[in-house]
């Protein structure tokens, strides 16, 4: 059996956000992605059998807006990570969350971007990436 596993980074361009309602994060650079667990259409992990799980999401992003990420479960925010500083020049913010989940065959895991946050969308500095833990 080969591993359940993916890592998917953001790769558009320029800043992701903000914007005035949350949306979920959709990397669309696919380094892995054995099983076919994530969705690059949707940037939705569905779980293709039940087990625990370990997810984790880094980004980057310029502070002169407040920036972050949240790690969703079924549409429940499992942890966040977030900087709400603004500041002048040349700042940068980088952080990154890991959770090992229980998950049941279909349980959905995806990363959103809340309301009025940004994070950079070049460079492949966010990503989000998860495995079965066996």
């Amino acid at each position: 059996m080969s591993a359940i596993c993916f890592t998917a980074v953001l790769d558009m361009g320029g800043n992701f956000g903000p914007f005035s309602e949350p949306r979920t994060v959709i990397f669309k650079k696919i380094l892995t992605n054995n099983e076919n667990g994530y969705n690059q259409q949707t940037g939705i992990f569905t779980a293709p059998e039940p087990g625990f799980y370990c997810f984790s999401f880094s980004y980057h992003a310029r502070q002169t807006q407040p920036s972050g990420l949240n790690l969703m479960k079924n549409n429940e925010v499992i942890l966040k990570s977030f900087s709400e500083r603004k500041m002048e020049g040349s700042f940068v913010d980088n952080a990154s969350s890991t959770a090992c989940l229980q998950l049941n065959s279909g349980d959905t895991v995806y990363v959103s971007l809340p309301a009025s946050y940004h994070v950079q969308g070049t460079g492949d500095c966010t990503s989000f990436s998860g495995f079965l833990v066996k």
